[in-house]
């Protein structure tokens, strides 16, 4: 009975920004679960590796295209996912950008274009989702944070803003939706296996920078993907059913050394 608590059968996800990366493994996670997921992406071919494997595993995995930081194509997702499958129980908001550099530098288009996709996409499809949720009285809305919202790192200054807003986001949520039967949570990953922009699924990065990591993570390591999917199923299944308001950061212990 206590593994059925993770169970996902019967449920419906949408998975933003799931082409590749952490958004990828969450959707084969959930998946994996029992989820049907409508996988999000400004650009539909990029899902179809993600749909292929879940379907190829016996699950259900539509395609559909999504700006997050526009709220009417945000409203437009949680429609399909209406439309398809006639409810929606999980959102994972997890599109991002990876725009890095000196603060000093920062140009007002790059801050605008940080802040409209890491936070705003949050509230925006958040906001779509809570309609269909409070209908029907349940729902886990998880917002995919970073460590960086509570640690000091050098070049992040958009990224790292944005991600505080995301944690502050998903507790005000909680409180104002709890009342609804909505959970919303984070998930603040450290330094991961995946890089972003780089097209590949998986890069585990080389030379000074993962010394660097390996001594000042008490694992010694990256997160893999598979780890922060993990975590995306407990939040989403009924396993964390009293978990709400929390930024779990899983970083291999990076923050508190």
């Amino acid at each position: 009975m206590l593994l059925e608590a993770f169970s996902l059968d019967g449920k419906v996800a949408i998975v933003t920004g799931s082409g590749r990366g952490l958004g990828k493994a969450i959707a084969l996670g959930l998946a994996s679960a029992g989820a049907k997921v409508l996988l999000g992406s400004r650009n539909p071919e990029h899902l179809s590796d993600t749909a292929t494997a879940i379907e190829n595993s016996g699950g259900t995995a539509l395609r559909a295209s999504v700006d997050i930081s526009d709220p009417t194509s945000c409203t437009a997702l949680v429609a399909k996912a209406e439309e398809e499958f006639g409810q929606l129980d999980i959102l994972v908001c997890n599109a991002a950008t990876n725009i890095q550099g000196p603060a000093a530098d920062m140009t007002p288009s790059d801050w605008c274009r940080v802040i409209d996709t890491e936070m705003s996409g949050c509230f925006y499809l958040s906001q779509a989702a809570y309609k269909p949720m409070a209908k029907q009285r349940r729902g886990s809305i998880i917002m995919i944070s970073a460590n960086s919202s509570s640690v000091g790192y050098t070049g992040l200054i958009g990224v790292a803003t944005a991600k505080g807003g995301v944690d502050m986001m998903a507790r005000n949520l909680a409180v104002e939706w709890g009342k609804d039967g909505i959970r919303v949570n984070t998930i603040n990953p450290g330094w991961t296996e995946h890089v972003p922009e780089d097209g590949a699924d998986v890069a585990a990065g080389d030379g000074d920078l993962d010394d660097d990591i390996r001594a000042t993570t008490p694992l010694e390591r990256r997160g893999r993907v598979e780890e922060f999917a993990n975590t995306a199923i407990f939040l989403a299944s009924d396993a964390s059913s009293y978990v709400t308001g929390h930024n779990l950061v899983v970083d291999g212990g990076y923050s508190v050394k």
